[in-house]
């Protein structure tokens, strides 16, 4: 079935581009709004991205559309966007219009995970890569997720041998909307394969659009000479990274209520485990600050008079 990735046999670089969501947009403005984290997470709409040869202007080769649900159950356990984005349960259709218009030339599943240290099962990120029926690569995080380095391995089923590692070049820190982001793609002899760069905005406007949505922009380097179903599994691996780091980055909230906005800077990374580094400003509530302050002054201050006299508490209690 590798027919269907004729497509791949002389590419070398693409730029694949998430579309934006409109509803997406709203519901998290709504929520920021109203400070209602959870509203935005009804918004949660399925991921569709155009894939490009070369500089992006060239005719669009391929188009991506998620599959998944908005309120899924695997058992007794929710799997869907709403409660668990953006580690959810999903497939990824590829769609080749020169090809098979009507059929996906390449399939992938990513089962729902754990944001947690990756030693078990559960909490280990995985893909697995079909064109047709045939399974053509499955992606795993190695035990314990690379250490500080975010780390992937590709292999051509489940329990193989890896013939590439994805390896960001960065430690502890991921994410961030203000440089690019890349991960070297090497084989076990640590030859380069390729090369999966998740791009920074380039200007105001892409910059305010990262801000206000999860559409992100990544660029694809793959060497000549692979197979196409080892280029297969590398453009799967570039969206198995963009749901793992890149979902939420940029993450920005307006809370009008209590006049304060917060900031995703980036993500620490240990361990195959994120927690978010945000940075905030305003809000505060200086006026309840200054009630609770006065009213601590106002009780040592009545301490003091009673020890010390009325004048000196009453100017404690005024401080």
């Amino acid at each position: 079935m590798t027919d269907l990735l004729i497509g791949l046999d002389d590419t070398t670089k693409l730029i694949i581009k998430q579309n934006i969501e409109p509803l997406e947009m709203f519901a998290q403005a709504a929520a920021n709004a109203v400070n209602m984290d959870a509203l935005g997470a009804l918004g949660e709409t399925a991921n569709k991205y155009d894939v490009y040869t070369n500089d992006g202007d060239a005719e669009q080769k391929y188009k991506v559309i998620e599959q998944s649900e908005a309120c899924g159950f695997t058992g007794c356990c929710p799997t869907g966007r709403i409660c668990c984005r953006p580690n959810h349960k999903l497939e990824l259709h590829v769609f080749d219009p020169k090809v098979s218009p009507d059929a996906p030339i390449i399939r992938m599943e990513r089962p729902c995970k754990c944001n947690c240290i990756s030693c078990l099962p559960l909490c280990r990120q995985e893909m697995k890569v079909y064109t047709g029926d045939d399974e053509i690569a499955y992606i795993q995080q190695p035990f314990l997720g690379g250490g500080f380095s975010p780390t992937l391995q590709i292999m051509d089923r489940e329990d193989g041998e890896h013939y590439a590692t994805v390896k960001a070049n960065a430690v502890c820190c991921i994410g961030g909307i203000c440089c690019d982001h890349t991960f070297e793609v090497t084989n076990p002899e640590g030859e380069s394969l390729g090369k999966i760069t998740k791009e920074r905005p380039d200007d105001i406007a892409q910059f305010g659009k990262e801000l206000m949505s999860d559409a992100d922009n990544f660029t694809l380097e793959l060497d000549k000479d692979l197979t196409t179903a080892k280029k297969a599994a590398i453009f799967s691996t570039l969206h198995l990274i963009d749901y793992m780091f890149f979902e939420n980055e940029g993450d920005t909230n307006i809370d009008l209520v209590n006049q304060q906005c917060t900031c995703k800077v980036c993500d620490c990374y240990c361990c195959g485990c994120l927690s978010p580094c945000n940075c905030s400003c305003g809000g505060g509530g200086g006026d309840d600050d200054d009630d609770d302050c006065g009213d601590d002054g106002g009780d040592d201050g009545g301490d003091d008079g009673g020890d010390d006299g009325g004048d000196d508490g009453g100017d404690d209690g005024d401080y």
